[in-house]
């Protein structure tokens, strides 16, 4: 019984036929399978805001290029006296980045505090739900070895005024079933622009960031790995914006922030 229960469960995963299949493709199989089985623990999120450096590994698609960049200039304003590195680990969806051997590799090898997922498949016209379980896995990853997950939702089209509200809940939806940091980086940028409508944020596509829109995303990035207000400090000057509007800037981000905690560390974490 036992024997034919094996062979039985081996067909199931290599669909017996007259020609095995190669031993790779067996692999394949097993892999795709593995890959889409859910987290089987949900752990807290480490509160990594006040390490002596920080050391932030990022995956996603083409809305995170240049942002670690970014994203080091300001916490270097923040926190002048700590040491800031940012490598992007991953491309593409998070589903494609999950299945990189290379990627999951360089956030086991990498020593990292933060890691920033972007990159959840979504439905723009609202009609198509996508699975969410690679970015639970990558989740979970980072808190096994002890990094701090921060969900990505990006900001919304040019001219859309409900995008950002509708993903920034899917990755609600994501954090409800494993914990993590959450960026409201959409939020923010529907909150600026809301004051500062002329603020060029987007590229000229209507869909990427516009230099002054990185440095926006930046900017809320900055406090969530830090948990240090970004209008507490006088940043360095930015083009394309006039100090007071650069000053507003920093206020929307620390008061969406303050409105919406991006992070559910437990109370002793937060000691």
């Amino acid at each position: 019984m036992r024997a034919l229960f094996g062979l039985m469960f081996s067909c199931a995963l290599v669909a017996c036929s007259d020609s095995p299949k190669p031993l790779n493709d067996i692999s394949k199989t097993i892999d795709d399978i593995n890959w889409q089985l859910k987290p089987k623990y949900n752990g807290e999120v480490p509160n990594n805001q006040s390490v002596n450096s920080y050391r932030v590994a990022i995956t996603g698609n083409s809305h995170v290029a240049g942002l670690g960049v970014e994203i080091n200039k300001v916490i270097t304003q923040l926190t002048p006296q700590k040491q800031t590195v940012s490598e992007t680990i991953g491309s593409g969806f998070l589903d494609d980045s999950i299945r990189s051997s290379s990627a999951t590799q360089a956030l086991e090898n990498g020593n990292w505090t933060h890691l920033i997922l972007q990159g959840q498949k979504y439905s723009q016209s609202h009609k198509t739900t996508y699975s969410t379980t690679a970015a639970e896995k990558w989740i979970a990853n980072a808190k096994e070895l002890n990094v701090m997950p921060i969900l990505f939702p990006e900001h919304p089209q040019r001219g859309d005024t409900t995008e950002a509200q509708y993903v920034y809940g899917l990755h609600s939806n994501i954090v409800a079933k494993q914990a993590s940091c959450l960026a409201p980086v959409g939020l923010v940028w529907d909150s600026v622009l809301q004051l500062m409508p002329n603020l060029r944020l987007h590229a000229s596509d209507g869909n990427h960031a516009a230099p002054l829109g990185k440095y926006l995303t930046a900017l809320v990035f900055a406090e969530v790995i830090t948990g240090q207000r970004v209008d507490s400090v006088i940043l360095t000057p930015v083009n394309g914006v006039r100090a007071d509007e650069q000053l507003l800037m920093a206020q929307v981000v620390s008061e969406v922030i303050y409105q919406l905690p991006p992070c559910p560390f437990s109370e002793s974490s937060k000691n």
